[in-house]
């Protein structure tokens, strides 16, 4: 009777394998949950601006101030909005970087407007630098971790904070 333990030499090897596959597979299931987490935070980020201005237009519409420059802005911006492409391909995100910044130009004219109206001089006058801060408050910032040769040396890292 001849036994063979040819196996048992690379069975150390075998093991090693079987852990290495094992730890791609779940590498790869965590990266493709962080990235939908990730890419579902940035649109929030990206669009909440835009329901944000949306919701004021139809809140100024309701007041009917009878202003027609005013009116004419509002009905301006809900255009460029319900123009927009609400997906990410390449040509799409380029345009929504251009209209963005018409939006944001004519939200102004907006806010601009609206002051000229109210003229409460006890109340804080709205700017578009208010709005986009409440804009940031609710959406967050997003936290991603940067690693190179250098902070995998140290013993902790920090995150670095952008902004969308």
């Amino acid at each position: 009777m001849t036994m063979d333990f040819d196996g048992l030499l690379t069975l150390e090897e075998q093991y090693y394998q079987d852990g290495y596959r094992e730890g791609q597979n779940e590498n790869l299931k965590q990266n493709f949950l962080e990235g939908k987490q990730f890419g579902l935070q940035v649109g929030f980020q990206r669009f909440i601006i835009l329901g944000q201005m949306k919701g004021l237009c139809d809140v100024l519409d309701s007041y009917k101030f009878q202003n027609p420059m005013l009116e004419k802005n509002i009905h301006t911006v809900r255009t460029l909005i319900n123009g927009l492409e609400m997906n990410n391909d390449d040509e799409n995100v380029v345009g929504f970087e251009k209209v963005l910044v018409k939006l944001k130009n004519k939200f102004r004219t907006i806010l601009i407007a609206l002051q000229r109206l109210i003229k409460d001089e006890k109340k804080k006058s709205l700017t578009f630098e208010l709005f986009e801060d409440v804009s940031r408050t609710i959406a967050g910032e997003i936290k991603g971790f940067v690693e190179d040769d250098e902070s995998t040396k140290k013993k902790s890292t920090q995150d670095q904070a952008q902004s969308w």
